[in-house]
């Protein structure tokens, strides 16, 4: 009887679980997630700003998963997880498992000042939140583009969070807005995208010369920087920061960290003080052997006990070492300690400008968005390839 694997999630972690499962000896492999596809949200900001179509964005779990023999693809909501069972409950049926890899990925974190700021507001964690987002924004420019009087109103912009997604948000977003005058002759005075800083700096903690790069950069772009200061309240339309100021806005983005998806709330098991699930040197629960955690749900470390940040690579290799530990384990082998480390960092930074720190060395410029655009399609390019041999066997199954 094969050892079956329950995957909760189709985001990074739980993808690069399923790839590594895919195809071996005695391992069966059930995905889980609500979603037909799988969102590549390194690449939501292009999909904002207008630089690529929603399609390319997604990829089909369905077909992915018909390419695997030993894959079995459910969409559906979690309703919840019950580990001293072993037992995932969904909106119609339930799922046991021998072991089970929690890749869930995390939720924009929101302001609960409000309750209705979900009519204003969204976050780009989510194919919805970024495609709500690209369609608020052209439909702006449309109004403008018809109204004179409205292409002279003020349009105000808030980001909620300076770090690698509000900055790379600000920076794609004012140079979308700084292109699109540019090419219909129209002025762009009336646009303002402020950026709201809670520490000294945009990227806080990261390399000083990468600090610069990407604080002259949103400068010459034009992006309005609000420092050393917090969101304290929001109002309709409005933010009240901890400075005194106030700023009116149309749209708000949430970019202010991140935390775990709520359906995971009957899952108790430990916590850290951020609300991320502890795990052991192997990536497992140290309450539960069975059950793993991989990417941002997880309170991930490097072999010298530094906390990870919640990076599509951090998620990566914390899903391939959960899923290697999972094949030991069945192979009655002894897992192998998670080694995860931030190789690099590639930030977007508006058009066809990036930065990349590797540590060693740091690259500023069109040869920073080349290389970040490779990283992302040797990512993406396997699994389109792999999904498009999925549909055929899907078409030749159905025939």
């Amino acid at each position: 009887m094969k050892h079956h694997v329950v995957i909760v999630g189709a985001s990074y972690a739980g993808l690069s679980a399923m790839r590594r499962l895919a195809d071996k000896p005695g391992i069966g492999v059930t995905l889980v997630d609500r979603h037909p596809y799988h969102f590549l949200q390194t690449e939501g900001y292009d999909l904002i700003s207008g630089s690529i179509p929603f399609e390319e964005t997604i990829v089909s779990l369905h077909a992915l998963c018909a390419y695997y023999d030993n894959v079995t693809f459910v969409q559906s909501e979690v309703r919840a997880v019950e580990n001293e069972a072993k037992r995932i409950l969904l909106e119609e049926s339930e799922i046991t498992y021998d072991s089970l890899v929690v890749g869930l990925g995390s939720v924009s974190r929101k302001f609960e000042s409000d309750a209705d700021i979900e009519n204003y507001a969204s976050g780009p964690k989510s194919l919805r939140g970024a495609l709500r987002l690209k369609q608020f924004f052209e439909n702006e420019l449309y109004k403008r583009l018809e109204s004179d009087k409205k292409a002279k109103e003020n349009f105000n912009i808030v980001i909620g969070g300076a770090g690698l997604s509000g900055v790379e948000i600000a920076a794609d977003m004012q140079h979308f807005f700084n292109r699109y005058y540019r090419s219909n002759t129209l002025c762009c005075a009336c646009l303002h995208i402020h950026l709201i800083v809670s520490r000294e700096t945009v990227l806080f903690g990261m390399h000083p010369a990468v600090i610069a790069t990407a604080t002259n950069r949103l400068k010459r772009l034009r992006v309005n920087l609000h420092t050393q200061c917090r969101i304290t309240a929001i109002h309709e339309h409005e933010v009240c920061l901890s400075d005194g100021a106030k700023i009116g806005f149309d749209f708000m983005i949430f970019a202010g960290g991140t935390v775990v998806a709520p359906v995971l709330s009957s899952l108790s098991l430990p916590r850290n003080e951020k609300g991320r699930f502890l795990v052991d040197a192997y990536l497992r629960s140290p309450s539960d052997a069975s059950v793993y955690f991989a990417g941002d749900v997880a309170a991930l470390h490097d072999r010298k006990g530094k906390a990870l940040p919640p990076t599509a690579q951090t998620a990566i290799q914390s899903g391939d070492t959960a899923a290697l530990n999972i094949m030991r384990t069945v192979q009655d082998e002894k897992p192998k300690k998670a080694d995860l480390r931030i190789d690099g960092i590639a930030i977007a930074l508006g058009g066809s400008y990036a930065t990349i720190d590797l540590g060693w060395i740091r690259i500023n410029g069109y040869a920073a968005y080349l290389v970040k655009k490779l990283i992302e399609r040797l990512y993406k390019w396997p699994l389109w390839w792999r999904a498009r041999q999925g549909f055929r066997k899907m078409d030749h199954c159905e025939i």
